[in-house]
């Protein structure tokens, strides 16, 4: 830095002229008069000369304070405001705690001391550093001032986020003491831990008010707020766990430290908890209940055999009295009395003789208990579980003993015969288990699905849900959800079982009696007529289709792609293989799975149906009757068949996929060809495609019907008919 020139040295020189006298009195007075003035005027003349000497100095002096002031003001802002190490700008545990083991004002003021020490030294003299301490304690004194205010102001708060955490760790305590249920109250004082950490949460408040001037109102507002939070939190933590009863105690016992807002919110979720769960439980007692009529597992089926053989399932005879067997079986289940006991231990129920005697229910229970433990006893086989339940286990092993003992006889003796445990058994036992084994390999034996209605109807009259609407619908909702996943469940295994027959006979050529057992009792009740028909149609080589259900194929092709693979081959019934792979070609292009699609044998299905119900609408025939399998419905799907196998040939002919305008070309073509129609009083020309199977001459109709009869259909529908006409017309063009 520059240096303002100084003067260090000022002083006076004295005059070295000589005293002259002159000789005259006047010349003398008036020399000496002449003197005193000169001497006066110079002495004036050097007075002003060291004033103006000495006023350089100090305007040097001050100057040089000034810019030294200067530069001691920017060292003490840097010292206060830098963005890293000024001290305005250390904040927290940093501001009060302090490396050098000083506090914050005074180790920034040593600094600034040490700074300043530097540059007074460099100044030129004593009369500039008196100046610049002057200006140094100054600012001494400011930046003191400003850092002892920052360091105020980080210790309050400091103080006050020391507070705040002791009072949000106070509140984790009590939620995750009041959630887990762990209060442990001293016997003594009766207090627990989690009245330790509301204490702490006082304590911890009131010191914050006092610290920042907080109102004793305002802070009795702040405990309490806190403290309820806390509360609210582990009332919380008990319903995230699952434990509203808990939650209820909880709110109970320490309501009078929450807030009134706080109370209610907590009480709505609380009973919100508590209805979801009773409304969930009560809709799962009611499917628990009705488990065995919406699924009926296999033992259970082979049971209901059993019940229907046993006492045609009824608890009570035509007298009212409870049904009684000869030998003393009571109810539904036939269940002796000595055995009674034995089975309702089997069955984990207490043993209760009037129930045994009055209630179907109970009754039910303790068979079936017992019937499983000869299921379990014999290894699964159903033939000697049977046997056991009616005749007794014990009569079942000799019967197996003296079976044994004959066959052993008979490796000896030709004349002696194999027999099995069952020539043993009594002729009753034998007519028993042949009549229920027939029944359980026809698939008898499911019970009633029940419907919805009667499930809702069980809700309502659950005292738990009367009078709660908003615990009802839960339990409606949840019940509907099971209900609606175990009915989807059971169509899925449905399909698959119905499937799996149908793929079996077109397999072994429609014998449906050589089907496995296993897949033969896996068929719907419900179903196995329809699979039965089936398997007749593929013995005579039945390859038909029909035709409403072709319609209703086309005219959605979305609902064909939604179908499951089951939901889709069990259509194989009604369509003839040609027709089959059809569709399975439409339903993969819907799905996007279609390989080879755009070539002579993919047809150009959106164009046909557009064209062809504009067509049909011209003949003033409906496109879209209802598909509830009557005349109208047949008679359009058999004309949407015949153009569907039209554009088959005709593309195949061409060697090419038809664009829409071919589509359109040839189906105006097809519906321009007319045909004699039989008249009632004379013969008349219309539409090939307006006519009806009426309409056809007797010995044409003859000799279509006599050639379906060869292809083994004896009663061909008027679709079917209708179609062989026409394919016959198209052929004669």
């Amino acid at each position: 830095m520059a240096r303002v020139p100084t003067y260090d040295n000022l002083q006076a020189t004295p005059s070295t002229l000589p005293n002259a006298r002159l000789e005259s009195q006047g010349v003398a007075d008036f020399a000496g008069q002449q003197a005193q003035r000169t001497g006066q005027a110079m002495q004036q003349a050097g007075s002003a000369a060291g004033q103006i000497a000495l006023d350089a100095q100090n305007e040097a002096n001050q100057l040089r304070v000034i810019q030294a002031s200067n530069d001691a003001k920017e060292r003490m802002f840097n010292l206060l405001y830098d963005k890293d190490t000024g001290a305005l700008n250390q904040k927290g545990w940093n501001a009060l705690n302090r490396e050098s083991g000083k506090d914050l004002p005074a180790e920034y003021v040593d600094r600034f001391q040490e700074m300043t020490d530097v540059m007074s030294g460099e100044l030129g003299n004593d009369a500039q550093r008196k100046m610049f301490a002057q200006q140094v304690a100054s600012m001494r004194s400011q930046l003191h001032g400003s850092t002892s205010q920052h360091l105020s102001s980080e210790f309050k708060t400091y103080k006050v986020s020391t507070y705040d955490g002791t009072v949000s760790t106070a509140q984790r305590e009590i939620a995750l003491m009041g959630a887990s249920g762990d209060i442990q109250i001293d016997s003594e004082t009766g207090r627990s831990k989690l009245d330790d950490a509301a204490d702490r949460i006082n304590a911890a408040i009131r010191e914050k008010a006092r610290l920042t001037g907080m109102s004793q109102e305002e802070a009795d507002a702040q405990v309490r707020k806190n403290i309820s939070n806390a509360h609210t939190l582990a009332i919380a933590g008990a319903l995230e766990a699952n434990k509203p009863e808990y939650a209820d105690a909880y709110l109970k016992k320490y309501s009078g430290q929450m807030d009134a807002d706080d109370i209610l919110r907590v009480k709505g979720k609380l009973d919100g908890e508590v209805n979801m769960r009773i409304g969930v439980g009560a809709a799962g007692e009611v499917l628990r209940k009705m488990q065995p009529r919406i699924q009926t597992s296999e033992a259970e089926r082979a049971f209901n055999i059993a019940l229907g053989t046993e006492s045609g399932h009824r608890q009570f005879g035509e007298d009212g009295k409870p049904l009684a067997s000869q030998k003393g079986a009571i109810g539904i289940a036939q269940v002796m009395p000595g055995t009674g006991p034995e089975a309702a231990k089997m069955a984990g129920l207490p043993w209760d003789e009037n129930r045994y005697r009055n209630d179907a229910d109970y009754n039910k229970a303790l068979g079936m208990a017992y019937f499983q433990k000869q299921l379990q006893d014999n290894g699964g086989d159903l033939q000697k579980a049977y046997a056991a339940y009616n005749a007794g286990p014990g009569r079942l092993q000799d019967a197996e003993k003296r079976a044994e003992k004959n066959n052993k006889l008979a490796q000896n003796d030709k004349a002696i015969g194999v027999k099995t445990w069952l020539d043993f058994m009594p002729a009753e036992t034998k007519d028993y288990v042949a009549k229920n084994m027939k029944a359980f390999d026809a698939g008898q034996g499911h019970a009633q699905r029940p419907a919805f209605q009667e499930i809702d109807d069980q809700l309502r009259a659950d005292p738990r849900l009367a009078g709660n609407p908003s615990r009802y619908k839960i339990a409606r909702d949840e019940a509907s959800r099971q209900y609606e996943e175990q009915t989807k469940a059971i169509k899925m295994r449905e399909d698959d079982a119905v499937a799996n027959a149908m793929r079996g006979v077109i397999e072994n050529g429609g014998r449906y009696t050589d089907l496995p057992p296993s897949v033969r009792s896996a068929i719907p009740p419900k179903e196995v007529d329809n699979v039965i028909g089936f398997a007749q149609k593929i013995s005579k080589g039945d390859d038909s289709t029909t035709p409403w259900l072709y319609n209703k194929l086309t005219s959605n092709p979305d609902a064909l792609g939604r179908m499951s693979d089951n939901e889709f081959f069990a259509l194989r019934r009604e369509l003839s293989e040609a027709d089959f792979k059809h569709f399975s070609q439409e339903r993969a292009k819907r799905n996007g799975t279609a390989v080879g699609s755009n070539g002579p044998g993919d047809l150009n299905s959106p164009a046909i149906k557009q064209t062809l119900d504009e067509r049909l609408r011209m003949l003033r025939i409906d496109p879209t009757p209802k598909d509830d399998g009557g005349s109208d419905a047949a008679h359009v799907g058999g004309i949407r068949r015949f153009v569907d196998q039209y554009f088959m040939a005709a593309q195949r002919e061409a060697g090419k996929k038809f664009t829409d305008a071919e589509v359109s070309q040839h189906l105006d073509a097809l519906f321009a060809k007319n045909v004699t129609f039989r008249g009632l009083f004379s013969n008349s020309s219309g539409p090939m495609l307006g006519m009806k199977a009426g309409d056809i001459d007797g010995d044409i109709k003859d000799g279509i019907k006599a050639a379906f009869k060869r292809q083994g259909i004896d009663s061909p529908t008027d679709a079917q008919i209708l179609n062989a006409y026409w394919n016959m017309k198209v052929a004669r063009k």
